[in-house]
């Protein structure tokens, strides 16, 4: 059975935006992320406000309720040796933080560092793109 190559929530085409920040998350297609990172998650905060996107459900959009700003991100794989979720860092340029504004759509990125990585090595970083789609209301 032939895999997906990528990932991209806004897949259907249709993204209404307006009533509070949303984000997706893309995998790269860059070092075949897709089959060297399986499991992964991505938590968004905000205040009292969390929600993630995770590769159970890697389609999803999510929308905050009415909410913008800046938001705290964790994006986590799963390392298949030890079963334990361990923290991914950010490629230079992003941060643990991803901005939005309640009329936008922002993204993370996830890309695999290698097709062969040393055992134990945590194997991919993250990007972020504050408000890549915007509406004008």
């Amino acid at each position: 059975m032939e895999a997906n190559t990528s990932y991209n929530a806004n897949s259907t085409g249709e993204l209404k935006l307006g009533g509070g920040a949303q984000f997706w998350v893309y995998i790269s297609p860059q070092n075949d992320t897709v089959k060297m990172i399986t499991q992964w998650r991505v938590t968004f905060s905000q205040g009292n406000w969390k929600d993630m996107i995770s590769s159970e459900d890697p389609t999803k959009q999510l929308q905050t309720p009415g909410l913008s700003g800046i938001f705290d991100i964790k994006v986590e794989t799963l390392n298949g040796s030890t079963g334990t979720w361990r923290e991914i860092p950010p490629q230079e340029g992003s941060r643990n933080q991803i901005g939005c504004n309640s009329n936008c759509a922002s993204m993370v990125g996830i890309v695999a560092d290698s097709t062969n990585p040393a055992p134990g090595a945590i194997n991919a970083h993250f990007w972020t793109t504050w408000d890549a789609f915007c509406s004008r209301s």
